[in-house]
């Protein structure tokens, strides 16, 4: 919990910083439409007084936190966890400067989430092994970030690591209880992991439909005059979009497959007028292409044709430009602070 409660962190700030109740309640009233309801009213308190320079918790405090309290602005954290992946090493540069960074996934019995490291020691001992799948790290000085809604551990100069201290055993990993999707080039997806690409759209194909129920949105039959669902019965059937494409990142491209809701927003939600009228597609499609997203989802094997496709659970548009320096500008801010 909070050292401080909501009230108290309010003070703090007035104190330190002389600003308004209101003005400080505007600033934690925004952090919480941006948030939604993945943090609470304390913590979009603490992020707006890390953001303004006032420390909530004193310096000396050890704070061992479990993943599921880790929340967007936190500094000095400490976290025992256990590395369920490591990614490629990634090189940047920019006008100022050039370095490295090095993702991990890890876990321990209330979730998951990102670790990232910016310091060339701590990169050097994953390229060397002495940082593998499996292995507990102790976790001194590090700092979180928001990355899309979720919490991330970034660990810089100032943090310390402890590679499977004794004593320490952490079994039942919770999976899914905050799920943090690395970004990822299309050359280096791998099978039924979960990512976020970004990307050119190269190929649209036409929408097809299938008859579903509107309440479970699985694929009905005409029986005797009706459809009926196996679930609900007999229904008033709804037509359901499905939108393939492909999406190109300069390293390599992919299908992307959209169900439902999905392929509806891409469809700025005119699928069933295209459906109607199929020559407006065509029209429609030339505008996606060239286009710039971002789409989030899972990694799949067709069976059929062999070869990965990848399943959206979101897809936005994007000036690809901006996005695709994110990285390089990320990169430059953390090492910035070290």
């Amino acid at each position: 919990m909070f050292k401080l409660n909501y009230d108290e962190i309010i003070e703090k700030i007035i104190k330190e910083k002389g600003i308004s109740k209101d003005e400080i309640e505007i600033k934690i009233k925004k952090k919480l439409e941006i948030l939604s309801d993945l943090i609470s009213k304390e913590g979009a308190a603490h992020i707006v007084a890390n953001e303004l320079g006032v420390k909530v918790f004193e310096e000396n405090i050890d704070r061992k936190l479990k993943i599921n309290k880790v929340m967007p602005g936190m500094s000095m954290i400490n976290l025992d966890v256990k590395v369920i992946d490591i990614y490629d090493v990634r090189s940047f540069k920019t006008e100022k400067r050039e370095g490295r960074v090095v993702n991990l996934m890890v876990g321990d019995d209330t979730g998951t989430l990102r670790l990232v490291f910016w310091d060339e020691p701590l990169i050097k001992m994953v390229e060397e092994g002495m940082i593998k799948q499996g292995d507990i790290l102790r976790i001194n000085n590090g700092y979180s970030r928001d990355n899309n809604g979720y919490s991330e551990v970034h660990l810089g100069g100032k943090a310390k690591l402890l590679v499977n201290p004794e004593g320490i055993i952490i079994d039942g990993i919770k999976a899914g209880a905050r799920k943090s999707l690395l970004k990822k080039q299309i050359k280096d997806l791998k099978e039924n992991e979960n990512a976020e690409i970004i990307g050119t759209i190269v190929q649209v194909f036409d929408p097809r439909f299938y008859t579903a129920c509107p309440e479970c949105n699985k694929k009905v039959e005409f029986i005797d005059g009706s459809y009926r669902c196996g679930q609900h019965g007999e229904i008033v059937a709804k037509d359901v979009p499905i939108l393939n494409m492909f999406l190109d990142d300069g390293t390599e491209n992919i299908r992307i497959v959209c169900f439902r809701d999905i392929a509806d927003s891409v469809l700025n939600n005119q699928s069933l007028r295209f459906k109607e009228i199929p020559s407006e597609f065509e029209s429609f499609k030339n505008e996606l292409l060239g286009k710039q997203y971002r789409v989030s989802g899972k990694v799949v094997r067709n069976a059929m044709f062999d070869r990965l496709e990848f399943t959206a659970n979101s897809v936005d548009e994007i000036n690809a430009s901006d996005y695709a320096d994110e990285i390089v500008k990320e990169a430059e801010n953390e090492m910035q602070k070290m």
